[in-house]
């Protein structure tokens, strides 16, 4: 009787060893998570991923399916994540009850199998604050087709390009002058045929903008309407141009399929200095094909720039800040694995930092619009009417400390607007 006893605990003992085995090499199948806000709740969902394959055999991206979701919830985004609840792997929605008004949850699916390591989904970060007004910018013109744009300090004067398509693959980039009155442009003056990408000097007397033709980046002096060539050799690979407070250099960023780099050139004349080493687009951690900005007391350039700590599966875009006297990376601002943060624009003050972050979104990855303080560090999303979404292919531009101007996308048409911090 007791041996009989003795085997059948061993038997209990070892039965409950295999089931508690995990198998390292097995994949569970992970989710893609979103987050819509509705009244005073969060509502999450989420579906599990597969491969759609045009031809067979199709690989399948997981070993075993989940037997259980855990749902972790941060109120920072950067966690630290802790489990609000468990669920059956048939339930694939939750409801979450706001707490307050501002309050931000940042949120991710945990796929669960006993037989194989928990796999987490993306992160995604909301806030649930009150929606900001936002208004049609005037300044670029009535046509659909402008490029860029940049306004002065005083807002007196805009610059932008147009696209016009003079025959097939053939465009025209002309680039203009606005006077502006009430945020109405008065008057127009051509600058150059086939130029895009210009932006004021501080002072706004000047222009710098890159052209092919020419193999330089231009300075226009708006009142002589003269021009000089400061020449660069990877012009064609020049992605952002800023100036430096005092006038004195203007910094760019080259980027190619093989490497990327951060530059500086002084708008007197000379030969470009690099600010960076040469950053392989192949190791996952350069600076990435999107505009630049110089703080306002000199003392940063700020950047997207890829990380992904040599494992893809960290892969993120982050804000990163150089030093433009070339000692390289001063800072950076963390995200969750596969977000990207991106066209960030300090504040006139130089207290606050606008970028673009598809953290609300990053599986469909749309853009949504953040400022950060850079004296605490903390984020704040500028929750926009639905159905306006803001465009990477602006960088948004602050007029004053209070008020920024951004492209956004709204019933599938680019156009300019304005908002302001609430």
């Amino acid at each position: 009787m007791k041996r009989s006893l003795f085997r059948l605990i061993v038997l209990l003992l070892l039965s409950s060893c295999r089931e508690k085995t995990i198998d390292p090499t097995k994949r569970v199948r992970p989710v893609t998570l979103q987050i819509v806000i509705s009244g005073a709740e969060y509502k999450l969902s989420w579906q599990e991923m597969h491969i759609v394959c045009i031809t067979a055999p199709c690989p399948d991206i997981a070993d075993v399916e989940a037997e259980e979701y855990e749902v972790q919830i941060a109120t920072g985004e950067l966690g630290a994540f802790h489990t609000y609840k468990t669920l059956d792997a048939n339930q694939k929605s939750i409801n979450i009850p706001v707490a307050q008004g501002g309050e931000q949850l940042v949120a991710r699916i945990v796929s669960k199998n006993k037989s194989a390591p928990p796999v987490n989904s993306n992160s995604v970060m909301v806030t649930n604050g009150f929606l900001s007004q936002s208004a049609y910018y005037p300044g670029f013109g009535l046509s659909g087709d402008v490029m860029g744009g940049d306004v002065t300090s005083d807002g007196t004067k805009t610059t932008y390009s147009l696209v016009i398509e003079e025959g097939p693959g053939q465009y025209k980039i002309p680039l203009y002058i606005a006077e502006m009155q009430y945020e109405r442009p008065v008057s127009t003056k051509l600058v150059t045929r086939q130029g895009a990408g210009a932006t004021f000097s501080p002072d706004g007397k000047q222009l710098a903008y890159p052209s092919v033709t020419e193999n330089g980046l231009m300075i226009y002096d708006i009142a002589s309407e003269h021009t000089r060539i400061l020449p660069v050799v990877d012009i064609a690979l020049i992605q952002g141009v800023d100036w430096s407070p005092d006038g004195k250099w203007l910094a760019f960023s080259t980027v190619s399929n093989e490497e990327s780099r951060l530059w500086k050139i002084a708008t007197s004349g000379g030969q470009p200095i690099p600010l960076t080493p040469v950053l392989p687009i192949r190791e996952s951690n350069y600076i990435r094909q999107t505009d630049i900005d110089w703080s306002p007391d000199g003392r940063f350039i700020a950047v997207s720039r890829a990380r992904n700590n040599n494992d893809n599966a960290q892969w993120r875009a982050v804000v990163s800040l150089y030093s433009p006297d070339g000692s390289g990376e001063v800072n950076y601002f963390e995200t969750q694995p596969g977000w990207i943060d991106t066209n960030p624009s300090f504040s006139p003050d130089g207290k606050q930092l606008a970028f673009l972050s598809t953290r609300t979104d990053p599986s469909a990855g749309t853009y949504s619009l953040w400022v950060r303080d850079l004296t605490t560090g903390k984020v704040r999303q500028i929750n926009l009417l639905p159905g306006l979404i803001p465009s990477s292919d602006y960088v948004p531009h602050w007029l004053g400390n209070e008020r920024l101007l951004f492209m956004g996308i709204q019933q599938g048409r680019k156009g300019y607007f304005t908002v302001f911090l609430l």
